[in-house]
């Protein structure tokens, strides 16, 4: 598994909607998650036709069970006290507006866990900056480029630290292709939408291969030098990782640089899988 220690970074103004009254949270519960975003929806949708409103308010109970339970999950490194802090509670009103209108698609699960995120004790103004902004751009993404962002930072900016062989790497290879695989083979134009919400750059003129990067990363493990005896390493004891890096190299990721907004949005979704990362390792 991946803890803290364990990883490390290796790649070198937001508009709020506010509710339509002031929130007087002292230190909410979490048992109060789900009023306020129901209360957050009707300040905000306040003349919706009746069949509307029943499915807006089933989006938003959705979510709030969601975030009810990931904070619940996160309970030990959360501060309710920054609940009153008008921006976190900006940013609750962006998740519950974009989970009334979208549903689903509003991709609630990863809203809740960037605003856990957001409460975290520890912090600091540009990420609270970055995770504020990414809750603004998550709804405006589809599963396969969510997909896509994490991919590109696993296999770029995550290192397994303390392996003692490649084989180290299969299982978190195998965590990592659940997540990955909805990326693969992504269209160009999903792409390139990257750049315009502000999660990446896209440049198809650069180059590389990814397996002459881990190559490097992993010179820890002793290998032969060059990246041809690490790949053939990897194809002999971690498949599953190996066909990883295959992958994207076929689909030509080198071209895609995540930007901090992106990099938020990748570690939200890798953490609902392998277990909460430290943001601060690359929001810095």
């Amino acid at each position: 598994m991946l803890g803290d220690k364990q990883v490390q970074s290796t790649e070198g103004g937001s508009a709020a909607i506010q509710a339509g009254r002031d929130i007087n949270i002292q230190g909410l519960s979490f048992s109060e998650v789900q009023e306020l975003c129901l209360m957050l929806l009707r300040d905000n949708f306040p003349k919706l036709k009746e069949e509307a409103r029943r499915t807006a308010e089933e989006h938003v109970r959705l979510f709030a069970n969601g975030l009810e339970q990931r904070l619940a999950n996160d309970a030990a490194s959360i501060a309710l006290e920054k609940f009153k802090d008008p921006d976190v509670q900006a940013a609750i009103n962006d998740a519950v507006l974009a989970s009334a209108r979208k549903g689903a698609a509003a991709n609630p699960n990863i809203l809740a866990t960037l605003i856990s995120e957001r409460v975290a004790p520890i912090s600091s103004d540009f990420k609270d900056i970055v995770l504020s902004e990414a809750v603004q751009v998550v709804p405006k993404l589809t599963a396969q480029q969510i997909a896509l962002l994490s991919f590109v930072h696993a296999v770029r900016s995550i290192v397994c630290q303390g392996l003692t062989s490649a084989a180290g790497l299969e299982p978190f290879g195998q965590i990592a292709l659940v997540f990955c695989t909805p990326a693969f083979g992504i269209s160009e134009s999903q792409k390139q939408h990257l750049q315009y919400s502000g999660t990446a750059s896209v440049n198809n003129l650069l180059g590389g291969d990814i397996f002459a990067q881990q190559s490097e990363e992993y010179k820890y493990l002793g290998l032969e030098e060059g990246s041809a005896a690490f790949q053939a390493e990897l194809k002999n004891t971690a498949p599953t990782y190996f066909n990883l890096l295959e992958q994207f190299n076929k689909d030509r990721l080198h071209a895609i640089n995540l930007t901090s907004v992106g990099q938020a949005i990748a570690i939200a979704n890798i953490s609902n899988f392998i277990g909460k990362l430290d943001y601060g390792i690359w929001l810095k």
